[in-house]
């Protein structure tokens, strides 16, 4: 196994350059040779970028062991990318890992295999910094896509740039959108390597799909329903849409994102989130509308029942937690009561939120066993976490944007958010402090 520490790189890096010592805008560089790992600055951001020409089955371990003269930022993280420059893990200080070329000449993140070992908990990462959106597009969801290393967003405004990426949540970059329909939300059906978004507007082509969030497919819609939220159930091998119009319809299922079929709804409720869940066996969505109705669960995602919710709120998104074996739901309206949770989809408890914001979206982060929620509204409060869905505590954000998508990065170990206003800052990641 051949090591590559930071501090037997640093020292690599010295008898080069001299000190390494940064600056506001870079960090010195040294030459590297083939089948060597490379090392480059940019942007006060280390980079260890893993070459084509590594052995297939050779174990390289990487430790980020610092110190680093003058690398305060991003919390003196080392990010180590693919040769097609896509991020495969993000190491705070005291992480490592172990990884292996999977094939000759591996280029994707997919073409490596790897194991990151957090140094002993870090805690919660209650630390967020706005970062620069490509444009000031209507961002409205994002999602995590590991095996291509990138986060992926979608929006409701922009011309033709409705779509943009980013391999760290930091340098972002606008794609070509397939039409520019109102895009709401996007998951990644890793099984399928695919990317999947619905809309609320366009004719018969209120979907669109891409295997590597650049160029992108629409795909003809089952209905030109308002559509809301889209999940990837793997054991069903099923995309599944929910939608807040139509009638009678407002589901519709994929087993690739290209066919989709209409689904009688339990309730023709405005179905906000979706969510599947390995473990029970279900699908269980939210919605904003209904009387004592306004969650519904599927095993199938053709047959739907519905349940009674713990409260009239408008409920906007719902997420598994498979360690607790809990669903969690958020809210933008309720007066203490905006977060709501069930350990099957059926009966639903009301908890207290740590703010009454307007909770748009709520995700689980396995690594973190952490819970954490986004919000249109609020002052300097827009973020709140919870480890059990019970008991949320609010966390400072860096701007009073209407953070509306938000993605967990394992690889990364980091949350990021997207939102809808807020001018060159419309994204956000978590850290911790340095």
């Amino acid at each position: 196994m051949s090591a590559i520490g930071m501090g037997s790189v640093n020292r690599k890096i010295n008898n080069l350059t001299g000190s390494l010592i940064t600056t506001s805008s870079s960090i010195a560089l040294a030459n590297t040779s083939a089948n060597t790992i490379v090392i480059t600055g940019q942007s006060q951001k280390l980079l260890v970028t893993l070459p084509s020409s590594l052995e297939t089955g050779t174990a390289f371990r990487i430790v980020n062991d610092g110190p680093i003269t003058g690398y305060t930022k991003d919390a003196g993280a080392v990010y180590v990318r693919s040769p097609n420059n896509n991020s495969i893990a993000r190491l705070l200080k005291g992480d490592s890992m172990i990884v292996k070329a999977r094939s000759a000449t591996p280029n994707a993140p997919s073409n490596f295999s790897n194991e990151i070992y957090r140094k002993a908990t870090a805690g919660v990462p209650i630390v967020w910094t706005t970062r620069g959106s490509a444009a000031d597009n209507s961002w409205n969801s994002v999602v995590w896509a590991s095996e291509l290393g990138i986060f992926c967003a979608v929006a409701y405004s922009g011309t033709g740039t409705r779509v943009m990426t980013s391999s760290d949540g930091v340098t972002w970059t606008t794609r070509a959108s397939a039409a520019d329909n109102d895009w709401i939300n996007v998951t990644w059906a890793p099984e399928l390597q695919l990317f999947c978004v619905v809309g609320g507007t366009g004719t018969g082509s209120r979907v669109m799909t891409s295997s590597d969030g650049v160029t992108w497919t629409t795909r003809a819609s089952a209905a030109d329903n308002s559509w809301q939220s889209v999940t990837w159930a793997p054991e069903l091998g099923l995309f599944c849409a929910v939608a807040a119009s139509g009638t009678g319809n407002r589901v519709m299922t994929s087993p690739n994102g290209i066919t989709w079929t209409t689904r009688t709804s339990a309730a023709d409720n405005s179905w906000n989130g979706v969510a599947w869940s390995a473990e029970l066996g279900i699908l269980c969505a939210v919605a904003s509308s209904g009387t004592g109705n306004r969650v519904m669960t599927s095993s199938d995602g053709v047959t739907w029942t519905t349940r009674a919710s713990a409260a009239n709120n408008s409920w906007q998104s719902i997420a598994w937690a498979p360690k607790l074996s809990l669903f969690c739901a958020v809210s933008i309206d309720g007066t203490g009561t905006r977060v709501m949770t069930s350990p099957d989809g059926i009966t639903w408890t009301t908890r207290a939120s740590a703010a009454d914001n307007f909770w748009y979206n709520v995700v689980w982060a396995p690594e973190l066993s952490l819970f954490c929620a986004v919000a249109l509204s609020g002052t300097g409060n827009r973020v709140m976490t919870s480890p059990d869905g019970i008991n949320w505590t609010i966390r400072s954000s860096p701007a009073d944007n209407n953070w509306a998508g938000l993605a967990w990065a394992a690889e990364l170990g980091q949350f990021c958010a997207i939102s809808r206003t807020g001018t060159g800052n419309r994204a956000m990641t978590s850290g911790w402090a340095s």
